[in-house]
This record gives C-alpha cells, sequence and structure tokens, in this order.
C-alpha cells in the first residue's frame, strides 16, 4: 500500500469516527483531523509518487488511537 493510501485511510476513519461522537467538538476534531489526513495523502503523492514502500506492520490508526 501506498503512504497516500494509507493517509486516506486514516482520513476515512477520522470521518467514520466523528460520526460516532459524543458532543459537537469531538466531531468537529475529528473532521480536522480527517482533513488532516487527507491533505497529506496529497502532498505525499505529490513528493514521493511510488517510491514509498510501507512497513508491512504499520498499523492502521484505530490501533494505535483506540478512542476512534
Amino acid at each position: 500500500m501506498k503512504e497516500a493510501d494509507l493517509f486516506r485511510q486514516y482520513a476515512q476513519e477520522a470521518a467514520h469516527s466523528s460520526s460516532k461522537a459524543a458532543s459537537q467538538e469531538e466531531k468537529h476534531a475529528l473532521m480536522a483531523l480527517a482533513c488532516t489526513w487527507a491533505q497529506a495523502a496529497l502532498m505525499s503523492e505529490r513528493a514521493l509518487g511510488s517510491r514509498f514502500i510501507p512497513s508491512p506492520h504499520y498499523p492502521a490508526l484505530r490501533e494505535t488511537h483506540p478512542v476512534l
């Protein structure tokens, strides 16, 4: 999986988690996080193209942030 694809996965997970947020503040924070990951995906495509080879052991966002 390319780095940009991984970042897009994180963005989707954050956006999905925002729909389950307990408060408006949490929802806004998760949507901001989703936007940040989406921007990171775009930037990584421009900077790295297809040269990035992620570790097969790179954890999903929900594994590193169990609150999501």
